[in-house]
């Protein structure tokens, strides 16, 4: 049996992201094949700070674990659990600069250390170019320095370090977890989006996209309020009587009747691998309209259609929907316990590089 400590989220249950919903489902997976699994939290997020959780140890640090905080937080995390497990898993890259001495500690103790790099954080346009080359640095320093990689969709290989390529492996998130709603009618003509209020999400795109085609009703749910461009778009637009720019919706139900009722989801994520909200919806049954770029593509294959710009996306919306394969395939793919089987396999059976 092994001790395996996940670092580098914002804890379990799910409060921020993608991270946070594969520790929430798959963690527990790996303790029922047999495993202690010890996931860090950010104590911030959590007034109850119950040590158990469907069987994964919590652990709590009061340094935010996300933000720039975050580089101290992986720093802090890695040596609350270093004496409590024997392998060592790292969500997200914002630790590099840690990674180094990470090595050699694991290496000296007989240790494993492995990163997940999520998407590629060095080109999101929300950062500046300075801090864009550091995420770089960040990235380049955790996947040197990691015994094993983990990356999310095969758009992402590219970027990748070439040298390290041979000790990286694909996984994806699950989304076997979301909550239906029998009964729940799809209401025709409705259109949703479940995302990140930030630029590279294409939601401007998408917005005026749908505003041209005869949908009804498009509903947003974002975090408006939480930058001077969240604000700017929300007022932007705010006059318009078929759009629903709604705050988030933490409330499992309420947001499960919001995906139940659409007609079409609409993805714009353009930067990173397999968002979680699009494996998500994959479990729902309304069509899938994503926003052209290879890790849409990698994620959804053949159960979605792509569009590039608004008008492409306009065009699409005035089509019937076509008949549809694959989304059982896909949905086995993406279960929880297929995904805890592969990130086990990688980490107790992985080659040391």
């Amino acid at each position: 049996m092994a001790t395996i400590a996940f670092i580098g989220s914002a804890g379990i249950p799910n409060r921020y992201g993608g991270f946070e919903s594969f520790a929430e489902h798959c963690t527990p997976a790996m303790v029922a094949a047999g495993h202690e699994v010890i996931v860090t939290c950010d104590a911030r997020l959590y007034p109850d700070r119950a040590p158990d959780f469907n069987g994964v140890r919590r652990l709590f640090l009061d340094t935010p674990a996300n933000g720039a905080a975050s580089v101290l937080h992986d720093l802090f995390a890695f040596f609350k659990v270093f004496l409590r497990s024997s392998h060592i898993v790292v969500l997200g890259v914002s630790g590099g600069l840690w990674f180094p001495l990470f090595r050699l500690l694991c290496g000296l103790s007989g240790k494993r250390l492995l990163v997940n790099v999520d998407g590629i954080e060095w080109r999101r346009d929300k950062f500046s170019p300075r801090k864009r080359r550091l995420l770089k640095v960040l990235d380049s320093l955790a996947q040197r320095f990691a015994h094993r990689i983990i990356y999310d969709n095969e758009g992402l290989a590219p970027f990748l370090v070439p040298s390290c390529r041979g000790k990286s492996h694909c996984i994806a998130y699950s989304g076997d977890h979301v909550l239906r709603v029998p009964g729940t009618a799809v209401e025709p003509g409705t259109a949703l989006t479940v995302c990140r209020i930030e630029p590279e999400n294409q939601l401007e795109l998408m917005i005026e996209g749908f505003l041209a085609s005869p949908l009804q009703r498009y509903t947003l749910i974002g975090n408006w309020n939480h930058s001077p461009y969240a604000r700017q778009l929300r007022a932007r637009y705010a006059h318009e009587p078929r759009l629903a720019l709604l705050d988030p919706i933490y409330d499992p139900h309420a947001l499960a009747q919001h995906r139940e009722r659409c007609a079409v989801y609409l993805h714009g994520h353009s930067v990173g691998g397999t968002n979680p909200s699009l494996v998500e919806m994959l479990f729902y049954d309304c069509e899938l309209l994503c926003f052209d770029v290879s890790f849409n593509r990698h994620t959804a294959q053949d159960c979605a259609r792509f569009f590039a710009d608004a008008p492409a996306l306009t065009a699409l919306l005035r089509q019937p929907r076509p008949p549809e394969a694959g989304r059982q395939a896909l949905r086995r793919a993406y279960s929880a316990q297929h995904i805890a089987g592969l990130y086990l396999q990688q980490i107790l059976h992985g080659q040391s590089a």
